[in-house]
């Protein structure tokens, strides 16, 4: 018998996906984690509190079509949550879902990018040239085409979008001697971006909100990512600490809580972020650095 799958239950498998953990009790539906743990699509940390790990994307996905969600994508999990603010029955999804008059939004699969100088990349295995973009916009580069960078050229995985459209403004905290590739990487949750991440071998820099939530995307969605790249780290600004404690956002810190447990067992840096941030219980966003 198939299972039913509530908008509250998609709610927790965007958290999942997002995330990469969440908590065992935040999952009501116990038939469907039984579902996902069979298929190993996610297993539990044996830790108390019991958390419950993402292990794989495609299972999981699987599992949802085999109860009769049409549901492929971050996109489709969204446009389902958003339709209606009591759950639907596998049927009537069934029946949205081939609705022809649903708007896809699979052209959005792809990198949003930007360069702060004139960059060469191989493209489609061609040397072409990318070449910065007026302010509040970006280069977003389809899903079907192939993005090759040299080896001296640094990523920088943006948190915020917004940041990407107006990188001029925030110049001043990267090396004018080196060469940078800026993609967002919250805006376009597509499995192409992480792909493309995973081919990466180059160096890569993460330039995330200064709190537990944008840290945690760093240490558990992004660097899982990174097995191949040179180097990798958190971008910390050297009066990062003065900002912080100008701006003293206690109130954001207060959606925060579920991540106190993260910790950077490799980088002694960005424990003492973590550290700070939990002590002083305040957090900054990273658009507050802009020059």
């Amino acid at each position: 018998m198939a299972i039913n799958i509530t908008k509250n239950n998609f709610i927790v498998i965007k958290t999942l996906f997002e995330d990469k953990y969440i908590a065992k009790s935040s999952f009501k539906n116990k038939k469907l984690l039984d579902a996902l743990l069979s298929c190993n699509s996610v297993y539990l940390n044996g830790s108390r509190p019991t958390q419950v790990h993402l292990n794989d994307e495609k299972a999981l996905y699987g599992v949802i079509k085999s109860n009769g969600y049409n549901i492929n994508s971050l996109e489709d999990i969204e446009y389902f949550i958003n339709q209606e603010e009591k759950p639907k029955s596998r049927d009537e999804v069934a029946n949205d879902y081939s609705d022809t008059k649903r708007v896809e939004s699979k052209s959005f699969n792809g990198l949003m990018i930007a360069v702060l100088d004139k960059l060469e990349v191989t493209f489609n295995n061609k040397i072409e040239y990318l070449y910065p973009t007026m302010p509040g916009s970006g280069l977003f580069l389809h899903y079907s085409s192939k993005l090759e960078l040299a080896d001296d050229v640094v990523v920088v995985g943006v948190e915020n979008p917004q940041v990407v459209w107006k990188i001029r403004k925030y110049k001043h905290l990267f090396d004018e001697n080196k060469k940078y590739l800026f993609l967002s990487i919250s805006e376009y949750k597509t499995n192409y971006q992480y792909t493309w991440l995973e081919s990466f071998k180059g160096e890569y820099i993460h330039f995330g909100d200064f709190d537990l939530a944008g840290i945690n995307i760093y240490l558990n969605t992004i660097l899982p990512r990174l097995k191949i790249c040179k180097k990798h780290s958190f971008l910390i600004p050297e009066n990062i600490y003065t900002l912080i404690k100008e701006k003293d956002y206690k109130k954001v810190y207060s959606k925060q809580i579920r991540f106190e447990n993260i910790e950077s067992k490799d980088d002694t840096n960005l424990q003492e972020l973590i550290d700070f941030i939990k002590n002083n219980k305040i957090t900054l966003e990273q658009e507050m650095l802009s020059n």
